[in-house]
């Protein structure tokens, strides 16, 4: 997973730095988790799971900077302890993808990027994804092939309320 770690250390590393992940399973966690520690500043890492047999099998990642935390996947907002977060990966997708872009949206400092790892052959799956982007006040949306992801990014428009 080389190209997730250049993905990664391409990204700004800033004092505080925050990072929210939903995640299943370890897909990708360590490479995160790496890039957090790989920062001279205080940065936390959240990994955050829709199911608590998912938070059980994610615990053993848990340190000084990460955090396991299961949350239902219908809460009405994702700022956990009204903390803003630079970055947002997701490597599990919840059941209803606009309503979740609109409660994550207050969770991530403005311009922040959000990253959905996806099958390589989603293609599909990633326009759909990009539309709901779209109307949740997501910006610069782009589609990269990622070792065997394929990767859409976006970014929370700058300046304005959301949702």
């Amino acid at each position: 997973m080389a190209e997730i770690d250049n993905l990664l250390n391409s990204l700004m590393q800033v004092p505080g730095m925050r990072v929210m992940h939903f995640a299943k399973d370890d897909t990708i966690c360590k490479n995160i988790q790496n890039f957090c520690k790989g920062s001279d500043f205080d940065s936390e890492y959240l990994i955050l799971t829709f199911s608590q047999d998912d938070e059980e099998k994610l615990k053993y990642l848990e340190d000084d900077i990460t955090k396991v935390k299961y949350v239902n996947e219908n809460r009405a907002k994702f700022n956990i302890q009204a903390k803003l977060y630079d970055y947002l990966f997701i490597t599990n997708l919840p059941n209803e993808m606009q309503s979740f872009f609109k409660r994550v949206y207050s969770a991530l400092k403005n311009g922040a990027p959000i990253f959905i790892f996806l099958d390589k052959n989603d293609r599909e799956l990633a326009y759909k994804l990009e539309s709901e982007l779209i109307e949740s006040n997501y910006v610069a949306s782009n589609k990269m092939q990622i070792d065997n992801f394929l990767v859409l990014s976006s970014k929370k428009m700058h300046g304005w309320s959301g949702a």
